[in-house]
């Protein structure tokens, strides 16, 4: 009966903790693959709101101004292996759990890629990973 009943319990812990870190998660809507436009978001730093043309790779940052929301381009240094085929998905955006520095463009079809960086003078760009 003791067994049974720290069965019980333990399970119980499991299921509550299960569903804590459920709670947590982002909401958002599906998109298809073939989608233009996406919105991610870090799951560490609400600051990193991002709005991603997955045609052009131009991505945007949520930012606060004087006038309230707006989308702010993040600049990308120039990768020499980056070329994209015109009306087509050409770029996608992963950002970790981990840390808000390991957030990454690539270019889906010739592997360039960037990686998230910031800069006192310049502020937030995509830095070239070679």
């Amino acid at each position: 009966m003791k067994k049974q009943i720290l069965l019980i319990l333990m399970l119980g812990l499991f299921v509550s903790q299960a569903w804590a870190q459920e709670t947590n998660r982002s909401q958002f809507s599906s998109v298809p693959n073939t989608s233009r436009f996406e919105i991610i978001q870090s799951e560490l730093a609400a600051k990193i709101t991002l709005k991603i043309d997955k045609y052009t790779g131009q991505v945007f940052q949520l930012v606060t101004g004087s006038k309230g929301l707006s989308w702010q381009l993040i600049q990308a240094e120039k990768h020499p292996r980056d070329k994209a085929t015109p009306n087509k998905v050409n770029y996608q955006v992963f950002t970790s759990g981990l840390a808000v520095r390991m957030t990454y463009l690539i270019n889906v079809n010739s592997g360039a890629s960037w990686q998230l960086s910031e800069d006192s003078e310049i502020g937030v760009f995509w830095n070239v990973l070679k």
